[in-house]
């Protein structure tokens, strides 16, 4: 009876895991050529939205992706991306790397930049020089491409300009009129204060860099001391050398 019970235990934990395994497995889009991962697919409708488990796209006409590790890594080739819900799944770019909790956050190509539009996730990118950035619910940063210096090029983070990112949401949004401007309405709530928000943002940013500044003035003052002393040094052994007996 006791074999029986626990062989029971066990059927029931492995059956779990199997759903729990199958629940994760993310499929690819029907329009990916080849249907092999990796593969890629360019988006020829006005729209195109995907969905799997609990990953959710949306993209613009014209938008060119690659997709990766079984439709866990997408990369943005050209084009304009919505990520409705993409935990687990990283969305990269010729020189960043973008993660996101649950939430919404969008990416736009432009020219040789992709701008990173974050609206209600937990966004970290992981640049290609390996420095990361979190970006605020609410604000947006461009990221371009690797300079002389081996870093990757990136502008400030700064709040969402609202207006223009409707004509992007618009397009896309999938409800009705109604639905949608209740959204907005709900989104101006939540941004209220942006303003506020980017001024510490700035403010931070600010200090950290007359920090730096201030480090680098004390280092070049302490080098500055250590060559006096050596000049003094060798000044001393040759007023000993020549006058001294």
């Amino acid at each position: 009876m006791k074999r029986a019970r626990l062989f029971f235990l066990f059927f029931v934990a492995f059956s779990l895991e199997v759903r729990v395994r199958a629940s994760a497995t993310l499929t690819l889009p029907e329009n990916c050529l080849g249907q092999v991962s990796p593969c890629s697919l360019k988006v020829g409708e006005e729209k195109w939205s995907f969905e799997s488990g609990s990953l959710r796209l949306r993209a613009e006409k014209g938008t060119i992706l690659r997709v990766d590790s079984g439709a866990r890594e997408w990369t943005l080739v050209a084009g304009g991306l919505w990520v409705q819900n993409a935990p687990s799944v990283r969305i990269k770019t010729l020189s960043a790397e973008a993660e996101g909790s649950s939430g919404q956050y969008w990416v736009f190509s432009d020219k040789d930049r992709f701008l990173f539009r974050n609206i209600t996730a937990k966004l970290t990118l992981t640049l290609k020089d390996q420095s990361k950035m979190e970006v605020p619910r609410g604000f947006e940063v461009w990221v371009g491409g690797v300079d002389s210096e081996a870093r990757v090029e990136r502008g400030m983070v700064q709040p969402i300009d609202l207006k223009q990112h409707l004509k992007s949401w618009q397009t896309l949004y999938p409800g009705s009129r109604s639905q949608f401007i209740s959204e907005v309405q709900d989104l101006k709530d939540q941004w209220a204060d942006l303003v506020e928000q980017s001024g510490d943002i700035y403010k931070k940013v600010a200090e950290r860099k007359l920090a730096l500044v201030s480090e680098e003035q004390r280092q070049a003052q302490e080098r500055q001391k250590k060559k006096e002393l050596e000049r003094r040094r060798l000044r001393e052994n040759y007023h000993r050398r020549v006058f001294e007996y």
